[in-house]
């Protein structure tokens, strides 16, 4: 599996190409949206890392101290890998395209607040948490939810 930050730089690949900015929170949330429909769909997750229950919503870690620098603003760069490379997924990957297309045309043009919210609502993986951590099965739950599919 490829680390969260593939997954993070191609969801900034597409705000710099489409023009439409993404902050860490909304960065985090998005991300938590590919994830939780890509697994629904998919049946299986997109990567190995888990989403933390932080105060505004689920994050990955690993993706919050790559881009925390940007504090509320909008991200201009990509987080590097450790031989000083980006990386992005391939969108000719159609299982992975269709998922982020589907992100981005429902969830794009949110605030990371308004995101925020989302993921806080009654029922959510977030709001379910008892831990430190988000239940996986929760997650799916939330991609059937937030993408209008029935559950299995």
């Amino acid at each position: 599996m490829l680390s969260p930050l593939v997954y993070a730089n191609t969801i900034i690949k597409r705000s710099l190409q489409t023009d439409v900015p993404v902050s860490p929170l909304k960065l985090q949330k998005l991300l938590y949206f590919l994830y939780a429909y890509y697994y629904s769909v998919n049946e299986q997750p997109l990567f190995a890392a888990n989403f933390e229950k932080w105060k505004y919503g689920p994050v990955v870690s690993e993706v919050y101290q790559a881009f925390q620098k940007y504090g509320g603003n909008r991200i201009t760069d990509f987080a590097y890998d450790c031989n000083g490379k980006v990386t992005v997924i391939d969108e000719r990957h159609q299982a992975f395209s269709e998922c982020l297309q589907a992100v981005w045309s429902k969830y794009g043009n949110y605030t990371g607040n308004e995101l925020s919210t989302l993921t806080h609502g009654e029922g959510t993986a977030w709001s379910k948490a008892e831990g430190p951590f988000l239940k996986i099965e929760d997650i799916k739950e939330d991609g059937r939810h937030f993408f209008g599919q029935n559950s299995a």
